[in-house]
């Protein structure tokens, strides 16, 4: 396995297939604008290839030391074949010396999905990420988070959020 990450622009057509299939509607920002705060250099927007075939995505907000993952998906041809892991160890080599935060969702036993959220923080705390000690609720759904390389703040959190996408729009977010 061979991680690389080039710009999503020059694979739209994989990038937009598997973020319609792999994020639930009302998390997806439109595509048009990831590509635009991209273009601003507010985020990274990558695609993620091994030995040059397009394996899944990655994108990421930052500010200071902290990033934001945003975005992380692998393509189901090569799902449960070790992608995720070494996606995640390559975006640590990529940011390194930064600290890295994440959400997901809340470990509620009531939901649905409920096998599928602890499998994900299983994942995640498997690859050197740990829970913090708050959440964060946005669009109607509250999230646990956690980060690698250190600890970082509520505040942190949502200075750099605010930063991606804006203060109104954050507050208006957060509110939803």
């Amino acid at each position: 396995m061979k991680i690389q990450f080039a710009d999503a622009a020059k694979y739209q057509k994989e990038v937009k297939q598997l973020y319609k299939s792999a994020f639930p509607i009302l998390e997806q920002v439109p595509l048009f604008l990831l590509y635009r705060k991209a273009k601003q250099h507010k985020i990274d927007f990558l695609a993620v290839l091994d030995d040059g075939k397009f394996v899944g995505l990655a994108s990421a907000a930052m500010q200071g030391d902290v990033v934001i993952l945003l975005y992380l998906a692998i393509s189901d041809a090569v799902r449960g074949k070790g992608y995720g892991s070494a996606v995640l160890q390559a975006v640590q080599k990529k940011y390194a010396g930064k600290r890295i935060i994440l959400n997901i969702e809340e470990m509620d036993e009531q939901a649905a999905n409920y096998a599928q959220r602890v499998k994900r923080k299983a994942f995640y705390q498997k690859n050197g990420f740990e829970i913090l000690d708050y959440k964060v609720r946005e669009i109607s759904t509250t999230y646990d988070m956690m980060s690698c390389g250190g600890y970082v703040s509520k505040t942190e959190y949502e200075e750099v959020m605010a930063f991606y996408t804006g203060k109104v729009l954050y507050f208006i977010m957060k509110k939803i």
